[in-house]
């Protein structure tokens, strides 16, 4: 190798190792402006929606956290619904059909 290829050679390299290192910098502020877009330093947050059920909390959290408890069992009936709803369909009409005539004949 002659020192013209050496040198094309180092040079090449050198290039491709700036360009890894200048794509690296670019990524590192992508991500530090996303960071930034993410928590916004100096804005405030409107609670005056909220202020309304902090002031029933305030009142009385028995009853608040009695209306939260009731929210929990209507899990239970979205359940139920979805089963209904499932058993309405095409492949499961059939098993229904089964099972029902089993229950009429016991």
């Amino acid at each position: 190798m002659s020192e013209t290829e050496v040198i094309g050679r180092i040079c090449t390299v050198a290039l491709l190792v700036s360009y890894l290192i200048y794509m690296q910098w670019r990524r590192a502020l992508k991500r530090v402006a996303s960071r930034q877009q993410a928590y916004p330093v100096g804005l405030v947050i409107d609670v005056a929606p909220l202020r309304p059920r902090v002031e029933e909390v305030r009142r009385s959290y028995t009853a608040v956290a009695h209306v939260r408890a009731r929210s929990i069992s209507g899990h239970e009936g979205r359940v139920a619904d979805a089963r209904q709803k499932l058993s309405l369909l095409s492949f499961f009409r059939h098993q229904h059909a089964q099972t029902e005539a089993e229950h009429r004949v016991a």
